[in-house]
């Protein structure tokens, strides 16, 4: 029986929730730069939630990585000046 390398997800915070997406259902990798993960998860989050991951050209989310896991999250940039 074959061992699974990449045994994470990418999880997206989205408002109060989470969506969890497996990497082969996006076509990307936990090696994929996170702006092919911000690309592959932008279409389904947008038709299931009405939330665009983008304003104008740029991402308004963030990638990051946990390597012990391979769990990839993207969630919400800080607005400017609030901590």
């Amino acid at each position: 029986m074959a061992t699974e390398e990449t045994q994470g997800e990418i999880i997206v915070t989205l408002e109060s929730e989470e969506k969890r997406f497996a990497y082969s259902d996006l076509g990307v990798s936990f090696d994929s730069t996170p702006e092919e993960i911000l690309d592959a998860v932008q279409k389904p989050v947008l038709e299931e939630f009405g939330i665009n991951l983008k304003e104008g050209d740029d991402y308004i989310f963030v990638v990051r990585k946990i390597e012990s896991s391979k769990n990839t999250f993207c969630f919400p940039k800080s607005p400017a000046g609030h901590t």
